[in-house]
């Protein structure tokens, strides 16, 4: 099976997320993208995704992709993964989560791959339909 575009595409997002590079990191959304932050939840836009990663970032994280898969049609482009964060909190405590994740890439007119919808809580957001 060969590698599609997005998976590279998200290998460097998660590289740059280690480096706690926010700059390249929003480099990888749409000016007006939604990330979940949580069920129920949600950032819109560069301005609220730069302060959640900014939070996200003092924790010292690191995303790793375990499995992933993308369907596209055009334009636009389904990436589904089974993802890995670890990270430590401020005062020690080791943090991991591990989730599936679903979100929706579009090829913009430079010919470059970003995120439109980014959520890493996958199925989780279906206990709170508001999201």
């Amino acid at each position: 099976m060969s590698v599609h575009a997005i998976d590279e595409i998200v290998k460097k997002l998660d590289e740059a997320f280690g480096h706690s590079d926010l700059e390249a990191v929003l480099g990888f959304y749409e000016d007006d993208a939604v990330l979940v932050v949580a069920p129920g939840r949600v950032a819109r836009g560069k301005e609220e995704l730069q302060r959640f990663f900014s939070h996200v970032f003092a924790l010292q994280g690191r995303a790793e992709q375990i499995e992933t898969n993308v369907l596209d049609a055009g334009d636009v482009a389904l990436f589904t993964s089974r993802w890995r964060f670890t990270g430590t909190t401020s005062d020690g405590t080791p943090i991991e989560k591990e989730s599936i994740a679903t979100s929706v890439f579009r090829k913009g007119q430079d010919g470059l791959w970003r995120m439109a919808i980014d959520n890493s809580h996958g199925p989780a957001i279906l206990t709170n339909a508001s999201a």
